[in-house]
């Protein structure tokens, strides 16, 4: 399976924000157990945030995943290197639901992993939400391990 990474257009880029905003509050609303209008509030000021100039902010990597067999934009891939660490960190990837199943997280993560090493960055690391454990296992099929463990309780 041959994929690549491809950057996006404005108006592409808009259109991810517009699903990943109201997901990502989803996400922490569910994870941390946060009122809902509070949770969109909180991820939009992360993105306003984390992405000053849109998809051309430096340090921030905003891209399609692009299948080379079928010439077709199946995911979106967001990350970051910070260089002080010499880390790459995965905030966000996104397979489309009818090319799940089929090896394509795990060809976007052999691949970053790849591109990462021939920059020079010598590790990666990235955060799963309690309510994703197939994110969970992919991750550590690939070699990942936990460092931390976050817990909550509603009451």
């Amino acid at each position: 399976m041959k994929i690549e990474m491809q950057p996006m257009s404005e108006e592409e880029f808009d259109q991810f924000m517009a699903f990943l905003i109201p997901d990502y509050a989803k996400d922490l609303s569910e994870n941390y157990m946060i009122p809902e209008d509070a949770a969109m509030e909180e991820s939009r000021a992360l993105m306003a945030k984390l992405f000053l100039n849109k998809q051309n902010t430096e340090g921030q990597s905003v891209c399609h995943v692009v299948s080379m067999e079928e010439d077709k934009v199946v995911g979106s891939l967001w990350y970051n290197i910070e260089p002080s660490t010499n880390k790459a960190y995965i905030y966000h990837i996104l397979i489309g639901e009818e090319y799940r199943k089929q090896g394509m997280a795990t060809a976007v993560l052999q691949k970053l992993e790849e591109d990462m090493r021939n920059r020079g960055v010598t590790s990666m690391g990235l955060n799963v939400f309690g309510t994703n454990p197939h994110a969970y296992e992919l991750y550590e099929k690939m070699g990942y391990r936990v460092q931390s463990t976050s817990m909550g309780k509603r009451i």
